[in-house]
């Protein structure tokens, strides 16, 4: 009986590594065939308006002109970690200018609003050679990641958007590899 035991829970930790890599493995992403010809991925600015910082119970302009920058540079890193195997630049403000290279996939995002901390907006998809739009989505990311006890209500505005930029990452993700 210890013998099964012993192999039933080497073929399940088999199968979760497994799954694991399939789902957020180690190797690079395969995008789909709409997008294979780019190497480079430019995530554009996401604007949240440095005018709504008392909207938002920020102190100071400049403290949410700060929060805009740490979420954007957040969104860019949440998309490099998913997007494994190519390279993820992206906008250092926004009035960063467009990398247009033909190697290049351009998002950039528009009409982006907070409504109830909730983040909502337009993804565009360009061929950065061509400049021509090859899509453009509506996206709403979830903002909240639920802790153990399935409690957000004790989120800051910061965590609510942190998590926003991680799911939209994840929205780009699943654009770029279903090709939907």
């Amino acid at each position: 009986m210890k013998k099964s035991f012993n192999r039933y829970f080497i073929c399940l930790g088999a199968a979760g590594l497994l799954l694991a890599g399939m789902i957020g493995g180690c190797g690079p992403v395969r995008v789909s065939k709409q997008y294979q010809k780019f190497n480079r991925i430019y995530v554009g600015w996401l604007d949240l308006d440095d005018q709504d910082w008392v909207k938002y119970d920020y102190a100071t302009q400049a403290a949410w002109i700060q929060e805009i920058t740490a979420q954007n540079v957040n969104l860019q890193t949440y998309t490099r970690e998913d997007m494994k195997g190519l390279q993820v630049i992206g906008a250092d403000s926004k009035t960063s200018s467009v990398p247009w290279n033909p190697d290049t996939l351009v998002i950039e995002f528009s009409h982006v609003s907070l409504i109830a901390n909730q983040l909502q907006c337009e993804m565009s998809l360009y061929d950065g050679g061509t400049r021509k739009l090859i899509k453009s989505v509506g996206v709403q990311p979830w903002p909240f990641s639920f802790n153990s006890s399935g409690d957000s209500s004790n989120m800051t505005i910061s965590g609510e958007l942190s998590n926003s930029m991680h799911n939209l990452a994840q929205d780009i993700t699943t654009y770029l590899t279903t090709g939907q």
